[in-house]
């Protein structure tokens, strides 16, 4: 597969995360997991799209939201498959756009037709990056007109997936003037699971990022750098994410699960 990633120009930066264009001609067709990312993903497909396998089976839309899941999600990607991806923050998009992510009941939430539909068609036309994102960003100009401001669920977004977070969720929770029940309630809404799972989501990220494949994995340095209470709880939250343990996860080829879970080499 080929792929190719850039990063928003800072005044995108409010809402998108990463641009990603992937391109597949290998044969025969690649089949590999998602592993689950902290953001959310705008998804476009052109050409033959890609199929759901587990935990829900069946062909994947021209145009979809990849919303936070936290398991993962594993998929066949087909030759002739070209797809342009948006990483987004999710507490943004879906309140920029009135879309609640607590009924999804799929691996994937349908994007309403208005105004994606004449979007897919537009972004059809080209076929590169540069282009895309050129096309993209003219749609959230013509869509939000006047500057962001953050609301209190972007805020608790924010300092929970923060590298610098090293505080308990319910202490964060405290911080707003409004009950924790309701806090959760919103936040399910807009960010589509619960502040406790984005926080495990958010940490398993983090480690990923820490570990390099050509390395023996220092268990005492991720425990710590996780913020996790020992290795047995590091190992047990990583298979419950990852769907396999660490040991057996980093000492296989990692290039098209990177490809397919919007990793960049850091």
């Amino acid at each position: 597969m080929e792929v190719s990633f850039k990063k928003p120009l800072s005044n995108y930066s409010w809402l998108v995360k990463q641009y990603e264009m992937i391109k597949s001609s290998d044969s025969p067709d690649i089949l590999e997991k998602f592993i689950p990312r902290e953001d959310l993903s705008i998804v476009f497909h052109f050409g033959n799209p890609p199929f759901m396998l587990h935990p829900h089976y069946g062909e994947l839309p021209p145009y979809f939201i990849a919303p936070v899941v936290s398991k993962p999600q594993h998929m066949r990607v087909s030759e002739t498959n070209i797809s342009f991806i948006v990483t987004c923050k999710p507490s943004v998009f879906t309140r920029i756009f009135n879309i609640n992510l607590q009924v999804c009941k799929y691996s994937y939430v349908e994007l309403p037709a208005i105004p994606f539909e004449a979007l897919w068609k537009q972004l059809s036309i080209y076929s590169n990056l540069e282009e895309w994102i050129k096309c993209f960003e003219g749609f959230i100009n013509n869509f939000q007109g006047s500057e962001y401001e953050k609301d209190h669920i972007d805020i608790l977004y924010d300092r929970i997936v923060s590298q610098d977070n090293n505080q308990a969720i319910s202490k964060i929770e405290m911080e707003f003037p409004v009950s924790q029940r309701t806090l959760q309630r919103q936040f399910i809404r807009r960010v589509g699971t619960s502040p406790k799972k984005l926080e495990r989501i958010s940490r398993i990220n983090r480690v990923w990022d820490l570990i390099s494949s050509d390395k023996i994995i220092d268990y005492q340095n991720l425990v710590i750098k996780g913020c996790y209470y020992d290795q047995s709880h590091f190992i047990k939250e990583f298979k419950e994410i990852v769907g396999e343990t660490p040991d057996n996860f980093f000492k296989r080829d990692l290039e098209n699960v990177k490809i397919m879970s919007g990793k960049t080499e850091r």
